[in-house]
């Protein structure tokens, strides 16, 4: 695959920089990429602000909902490892989101016998409140603009560029020694 990376700019009458990008010279500011970033972002900040929003009501945080959410569809815990990798944060961001979730008593540390790790779970009142508490209307409501079809079709997408994005990053890299 081949790729045209920013350097190979041509200066045109104006005075401008412009890009060579699949044989057509273009500003920066036209590339469809770019473009295709800047949506992405906007309207990525316009659901969380919704989402923000109506939490707040709850006194939750979309940060911590995730978590939650990641924890209910588990078949158990997950280690602060599993969480960090799974919301694309930093170890000790996610250390300080599960100590003011325990606090709230939210979630809770278990250790299983014969294993070093400790796991995160949902706290009896954290499954309550995820089940029958929040209730993320906004969610529903902004994503029900699109068909079934259209869901669909976009969470592919998505997953199809998370994954580039994660290859790049080498967040999913396996040495191939390793089993």
């Amino acid at each position: 695959m081949k790729f045209d990376y920013p350097n190979d700019k041509v200066t045109v009458s104006d005075g401008r920089p412009k890009r060579r990008i699949e044989g057509r010279t273009m500003r920066k500011a036209d590339d469809p990429r770019i473009i295709l970033y800047g949506l992405l972002d906007q309207t990525r900040e316009a659901i969380f602000k919704a989402v923000e929003l109506e939490l707040g009501q709850y006194q939750m945080s979309a940060p911590q909902v995730k978590i939650m959410h990641m924890l209910a569809q588990g078949n158990g815990g997950m280690t602060l490892s599993e969480l960090a990798n799974g919301t694309v944060r930093e170890l000790n961001s996610i250390s300080t989101l599960i100590v003011r979730m325990q606090k709230k008593d939210l979630v809770k540390k278990v250790k299983e016998p014969g294993d070093d790790r400790t796991y995160v779970t949902l706290s009896d009142r954290g499954k309550d409140i995820y089940n029958n508490t929040i209730t993320e209307r906004s969610i529903y409501l902004i994503f029900d603009a699109l068909s079934e079809e259209e869901k669909k079709e976009f969470a592919a997408l998505l997953r199809k560029l998370q994954s580039k994005a994660r290859a790049l990053l080498g967040l999913d890299y396996k040495p191939p020694f390793l089993a």
